[in-house]
C-alpha cells in the first residue's frame, strides 16, 4: 500500500510591490499551521520517507515547519513543477518515486493540489492553506498510482 499525503502550502502574505509570486513568504499564522499539520501527521503515524516540494517561498517554509516536528530527518526534493506545472505533471512525480517509499508527501499549491486529489480519490476535495490529505492505493509500486484509484482515508483542516 501507497501512502500520498497532499498539503497545500500554509498561509501566506499578500506580495509586497516588487516581489514575485514566488517569493512570498508564510505569515505567522501560516507558520503555526503548517508546524501543527506536521504534529497530526507525526500523531497518525504518516512520517514521510520523501518530500516532493515546490520551490516558492512559501511552499519552502511549510516544509520546514512541517518537519520541524518529526523526531528524524526526511528527504526532501524541491520541483519546479510542482510551481509551475499541471496535475498531470504532479502524477508524473509521483509516479517516478522509488518503489521503496511508502508514505510520500507533495506539497504545492492551488488550484493544481485539489485539482490532483480531485482526480486520484475520484471525489471532490478542496484544499484550504495547510489542509493535508491523506490518499492511499493499493499499489506496490508509485508507477501504478493512476487517477480514481485512490481513497480518501483522512484529512487534516488547520
Amino acid at each position: 500500500m501507497k501512502n500520498l499525503l497532499l498539503m497545500r502550502h500554509a498561509n501566506a502574505a499578500e506580495k509586497l510591490i516588487g516581489q514575485t509570486d514566488h517569493d512570498r513568504e508564510l505569515t505567522l499564522l501560516g507558520e503555526r499551521h503548517a508546524g501543527e499539520a506536521g504534529i497530526w501527521m507525526k500523531k497518525h503515524e504518516l512520517v514521510p520517507q520523501l518530500v516532493l516540494c515546490s520551490t516558492a517561498v512559501r511552499t519552502l517554509a511549510t516544509c520546514h515547519e512541517v518537519l520541524e516536528s518529526f523526531a528524524k530527518p526526511v528527504k526532501v526534493q524541491h520541483e519546479k513543477v510542482i510551481y509551475s506545472g499541471s496535475e498531470t505533471d504532479m502524477l508524473h512525480l509521483v509516479q517516478d518515486v522509488d518503489e521503496q517509499v511508502d508514505t510520500l508527501l507533495l506539497i504545492g499549491h492551488n488550484p493544481t493540489i485539489s485539482i490532483l486529489g480531485s482526480l486520484l480519490a475520484n471525489e471532490e476535495i478542496s484544499f484550504e492553506p495547510a489542509n493535508v490529505a491523506l490518499l492511499q492505493f493499493q499499489a506496490v509500486t508509485w508507477e501504478e498510482v493512476k487517477s480514481g484509484q485512490g481513497k480518501l482515508t483522512n484529512f487534516y483542516r488547520a
